[in-house]
C-alpha cells in the first residue's frame, strides 16, 4: 500500500461539483439553491457553516454527471450524482444528496458504489466551520453485541472529538451547531432487498483553528457499498433533558440494530428470512420508527419523520402496497411463496403512518398515498376474503408475488386493518372505508367465541381450513383491541360487546399469568 507521503505530490481534491459550490441556506423559507461558479477550493456548500468534498490520490479522479432537484412541500432534494475514474477506467459511482426540510434541519447522505480501492484513496471530507462540537453521544452494546433495545449511551472522549470518532452513529454539539453523524457503513447486497454490514469505519477528526474536517473512506479494497448520513441544525437536535425523548432515540437506534437511508428504515432481517444474516437488513414496509417520532418534539426526531414519510411515498408500488422483498422461509413452506409478497400487517402500518404524517404535517402526498393503499385494501378484502356467517371479511394475512393469497387470517391483521380504514374513514368521510371496516368487524363478532381459548387466551390465527391456531403475542393484538373499541365508540356511540369479551378474556389471562397489559 503507498504510504500518504508518496500520494502526496499526486493529490487531487476534487470536488463532487466541478468547479460547482452550492449554496443551500440552512432554515431558509423558501429552500432555494443558488448555484454559482467558483475558484475558490472545489467543494459542495451543504449550508453556510458545512461543506463537503472528495479527496482522490493517485490518479484517481471524479467526473460530475448531473444534478437531479426534487421539490416536496416540507423538503427540497438535490442530488449529485459522479463517476470516479482511474485513467478512462470506471472504477465507482459516488452520490451525494440533500435534503432542506425548510425549518432549520438539513439531511445528506453519501453513497459510493463499487469502488474497489485503497480506504486512502478516496476520502469524503466534511469541514465545518466555526467553534468546534465540544460535547458527544454515541450507542454502544452489553458485550458487543447488537441486541434490539439494549444500546446504552456513551460519552465521546475529549481525545477522540479531536481525533477519531468511535465507529458508528455520533451526536455532536456545540456553541453554535448541533450535528448527528451517522456510522460510515460498508455493505454487501445479498439480493431480495437485503443487506449486509460488513465494516464500520471510523470518523477521523482534525482540528484548525477556525474549523473542525471529519474524514471518511469512500473506497474498499472489497468494493461493495458505503453509505453515510448526516443532519446538521443551528439548534440542538435533541434535547438530552427530554427523557422521554432520549429514550425514544435510544430505543430506535440507528446505529447497529437499525439503519437509515434515503428509501427508509432498514431493520434487522429476521432469520426466518431469505437471504439472511445476523448483520443483515431489510427495508420493513411498516417504517415503525418514522411514525414513532412523528409527534416527539425534537429537530431530530422530525428530520427523521419526514424524510421517511417521503421514502415511503416514493417506495409505494403501483398497486398501493409496499412488497416484503426477502422470501419468508415460513411461508414458503407453508403456503408456497416466493420473495416480494404482500404482508396485510406491515402495508397496513405503513399507511397508518402516512395518514397520521398528513394529519401532523399537512402534506396531501401523504394523504394520496394512504388512500391509494385503502382503496387497494378494500378491493382485496372483497375479492379474496374468506366469509363468516353472516358475510363478515376474514382477510387473508399475506398475498404471494404470483396472486396466491389463501393463507391464515390472524385477529391482530385483521384489527389494524379495520382500524385503518375507520381511521380513513373519519379523516376523508369516504363511506367505502367505513363499510369494508364494518365488514371487517361482523367477521370478528361472527367468530368471536372460537377466538377464546379455555385458558382465556386468544388464538392468533384462523387457517385456511376454519380451525384456530398458533400463539399470539402477549399485548400487540389487545392494543388493537382497545383502538377498536375508541373507533367504533366515536363512529357509532357505543362499544362493540363482542370486542369487549375478546379484550377482557385477553386481559385477563395477562394478568393470571403475570403478562403486562401494555
Amino acid at each position: 500500500m503507498l504510504k500518504r507521503a508518496n500520494k502526496s505530490s499526486k493529490l487531487f481534491r476534487l470536488t463532487l461539483a466541478s468547479i460547482l459550490a452550492v449554496f443551500i441556506v440552512l432554515g431558509s423559507v423558501s429552500g432555494t439553491h443558488d448555484v454559482n461558479d467558483s475558484g475558490s477550493p472545489e467543494e459542495v456548500i451543504l449550508t453556510p457553516g458545512l461543506s463537503f468534498a472528495v479527496e482522490t490520490y493517485s490518479g484517481i479522479s471524479s467526473r460530475f454527471e448531473g444534478l437531479n432537484i426534487r421539490e416536496e412541500p416540507l423538503l427540497r432534494q438535490s442530488s449529485y450524482n459522479f463517476r470516479i475514474v482511474n485513467g478512462d477506467r470506471e472504477i465507482g459511482r459516488i452520490t451525494l444528496t440533500c435534503q432542506d426540510l425548510r425549518q432549520g434541519a438539513f439531511l445528506f447522505y453519501v453513497e459510493s458504489r463499487n469502488l474497489a480501492a485503497d480506504n486512502d484513496m478516496c476520502r469524503g471530507r466534511l469541514t465545518l466551520l466555526g467553534p468546534h462540537p465540544t460535547a458527544g453521544k454515541t450507542l454502544v452494546y452489553p458485550d458487543g453485541k447488537r441486541v434490539v433495545g439494549q444500546s446504552a449511551w456513551d460519552y465521546i472522549s475529549p481525545t477522540q472529538l479531536i481525533s477519531k470518532l468511535p465507529p458508528g452513529i455520533a451526536f455532536l454539539d456545540g456553541e453554535t451547531k448541533s450535528l448527528v453523524l451517522g456510522p460510515v457503513d460498508q455493505f454487501k447486497y445479498m439480493g431480495n432487498g437485503v443487506y449486509q454490514e460488513v465494516n464500520t469505519f471510523p470518523i477521523s477528526v482534525r482540528r484548525n483553528p477556525d474549523r473542525s474536517e471529519f474524514s471518511f473512506p469512500l473506497a474498499d479494497p472489497n468494493g461493495g457499498m458505503i453509505r453515510f448520513w448526516g443532519i446538521i441544525h443551528i439548534q440542538q437536535l435533541v434535547a438530552w433533558e427530554n427523557e422521554s425523548v432520549v429514550s425514544l432515540i435510544q430505543r430506535a437506534d440507528l446505529n447497529k440494530t437499525r439503519k437509515f437511508w434515503l428509501d427508509g428504515l432498514y431493520d434487522l432481517v429476521p432469520s426466518s428470512y431469505k437471504p439472511t444474516h445476523p448483520q443483515a437488513f431489510w427495508r420493513c414496509p411498516a417504517q415503525h420508527v418514522g411514525r414513532a417520532f412523528l409527534t416527539k418534539a425534537s429537530p431530530f426526531t422530525y428530520a427523521i419523520a419526514v424524510s421517511s414519510m417521503y421514502s415511503t411515498i416514493r417506495t409505494q408500488n403501483r398497486s398501493g402496497y409496499w412488497p416484503t422483498q426477502p422470501q419468508s422461509e415460513w411461508l414458503a413452506e407453508e403456503y408456497g411463496f416466493g420473495p416480494n409478497f404482500y404482508d396485510t400487517r406491515f402495508n397496513t402500518d405503513a399507511a397508518q403512518y402516512l395518514l397520521e404524517a398528513y394529519q401532523e404535517y399537512g402534506d396531501k402526498s401523504a394523504l394520496n398515498a394512504a388512500r391509494r393503499y385503502a382503496d387497494f385494501l378494500c378491493r382485496f378484502a372483497e375479492q379474496y376474503a374468506y366469509r363468516s356467517k353472516n358475510g363478515g371479511y376474514l382477510v387473508p394475512d399475506y398475498q404471494a408475488s404470483t396472486g396466491e393469497h389463501r393463507t391464515h387470517t390472524s385477529l391482530n391483521h385483521l384489527l389494524a386493518e379495520m382500524n385503518f380504514l375507520y381511521h380513513m374513514y373519519l379523516a376523508t368521510d369516504e363511506a367505502e372505508y367505513r363499510d369494508t371496516a364494518d365488514m371487517m368487524l361482523q367477521a370478528v363478532k361472527d367468530t368471536c367465541n372460537e377466538w377464546i381459548k379455555e385458558s382465556g387466551e386468544l388464538w392468533y390465527a384462523r387457517l385456511p381450513n376454519g380451525d384456530y391456531g398458533y400463539q399470539d403475542y402477549p399485548t400487540l393484538t389487545l392494543n388493537d383491541l382497545r383502538q377498536s373499541q375508541t373507533l367504533i365508540t366515536r363512529i357509532y356511540g357505543r362499544p362493540d360487546p363482542d370486542l369487549t369479551r375478546l379484550k377482557e378474556s385477553k386481559e385477563a389471562y395477562n394478568r393470571a399469568n403475570g403478562i403486562p397489559l401494555w
